[in-house]
C-alpha cells in the first residue's frame, strides 16, 4: 500500500497561488523525464509545454499563471523551481516515480492511484482543476 506524503500547508498555498478566481487551477503532473535536456542539450519537454502557451494568443498566455505542475520527484521539482512556476512536489512512501514505468505494470498501476487520490485531494478542498499532460501543445 502505498502512503501518500503531502505537506497540507504546502498544497494549500500552491493551490491558492495557481488558481483562478473561481478556484480553478490547471495541473499537469511531471517527472524527471520531462525536466531533462534532449539529446542536442538545448531544451526539456517541459520548456516545449511552456513555450506553447507563449505561442497560442494573449488569453492562451494567461493561463500559464494558473498552471500548478506538480513534481513527483526531486529533479522535476528542482527544474520547476528553477523556471519561477507554481511547483508543487509530490511524495510517496516506498514509490519511486522518477523513471518510465511500462503501461499497466504495477509501478505504472501506482502511479495513476497515487495521481488519482492527488486529484481527488484537491477537489475535496474546494478547487476545480483541468488536468493536462506536459506532452500537450496548446
Amino acid at each position: 500500500m502505498m502512503t501518500p506524503k503531502v505537506n497540507e500547508d504546502e498544497l494549500e498555498l500552491a493551490l491558492a497561488k495557481a488558481s483562478m478566481g473561481n478556484k480553478t487551477v490547471i495541473i499537469a503532473m511531471m517527472n524527471r523525464a520531462y525536466a531533462e535536456q534532449d539529446l542536442k542539450g538545448d531544451t526539456t519537454m517541459l520548456d516545449i509545454f511552456l513555450d506553447s502557451f507563449w505561442l497560442g494568443d494573449e488569453e492562451t498566455r494567461k493561463l500559464r499563471d494558473h498552471l500548478l505542475i506538480v513534481a513527483v520527484d526531486q529533479t522535476a521539482y528542482d527544474r520547476c523551481q528553477f523556471l519561477r512556476l507554481n511547483c508543487f512536489r509530490l511524495e510517496t512512501d516506498g514509490v519511486d516515480f522518477r523513471g518510465e514505468k511500462l503501461f499497466m505494470s504495477q509501478e505504472f498501476i501506482k502511479m495513476m492511484w497515487r495521481r488519482t487520490l492527488f486529484l481527488l485531494d484537491v477537489l475535496k478542498r474546494g478547487y476545480s482543476f483541468v488536468f493536462t499532460l506536459v506532452t500537450l501543445q496548446y
